[in-house]
């Protein structure tokens, strides 16, 4: 089994600044009303692009499921 990573979004350090879904590859992330950044599961990779650029500090990669 391998731990599949994700990044996840700490809404209350979170500017809402878009500057993570510009530099994500896949896509997965958004900006929820103009408020805090969310990321897609499904689609984040964990690839840490956006945890890297984030001008608040609000995005860490975290180990998230067991995929086969």
């Amino acid at each position: 089994m391998k731990i599949r990573k994700r990044a996840q979004v700490n809404r209350k350090e979170c500017v809402a600044c878009g500057t993570c879904v510009g530099i994500c590859p896949l896509s997965a992330i958004n900006i929820v009303a103009g408020v805090f950044a969310e990321v897609d599961k499904n689609k984040c990779v964990g690839c840490s692009k956006c945890a890297k650029t984030c001008p608040s500090s609000a995005i860490e990669v975290i180990s998230g499921e067991e995929v086969a």
